[in-house]
C-alpha cells in the first residue's frame, strides 16, 4: 500500500511539475524518479506473494492438500499460447521500435 502511495504521489507531483512547466529542472523529482522505478516491480511481486502465500496456512496445516487447493480449469491451453504468441509479438514490435530510434539518433559512421 505504501508503494502504491509513494508512486501515486509521485505521478501527481510530475503532473504539477509538467503543469508548471518545470518537470525537468526539479532536481529533487529528478532523484526521486530512478530511486523509484524499481518499486513497481516491489509492489508486484510483493502482491503475488500475498495472494499465493495467505492460502497456504490452511494447506500446511493438514486441512487440505497443496493439490487439492489447485483449481480445475480445463483449456488453459489455448489461453496460455494466445498470450505467449501475443507478448513475443510486443516483444518484437518493442525490439524493432528501438532499434529503428537509436539506428535514427545514432551519429554517422566513417569520419563525417
Amino acid at each position: 500500500m505504501a508503494i502504491g502511495t509513494w508512486l501515486a504521489l509521485l505521478a501527481l507531483w510530475a503532473a504539477v511539475l509538467w503543469w508548471r512547466g518545470n518537470l525537468f529542472e526539479s532536481r529533487l523529482f529528478l532523484k526521486a524518479m530512478p530511486l523509484s522505478t524499481v518499486l513497481g516491480f516491489v509492489a508486484l511481486e510483493a502482491g503475488w506473494m500475498v495472494t499465493e502465500l495467505g492460502r497456504q496456512p490452511w494447506i500446511v496445516q493438514g486441512i487440505m492438500k497443496t493439490s487439492d487447493a489447485v483449481t480445475p480449469m480445463p483449456g488453459l491451453v489455448v489461453p496460455f499460447v494466445l498470450f505467449t504468441v501475443i507478448y513475443i509479438g510486443l516483444g518484437a514490435v518493442v525490439i524493432a521500435l528501438i532499434r529503428r530510434t537509436v539506428l535514427e539518433t545514432a551519429p554517422a559512421r566513417g569520419g563525417q
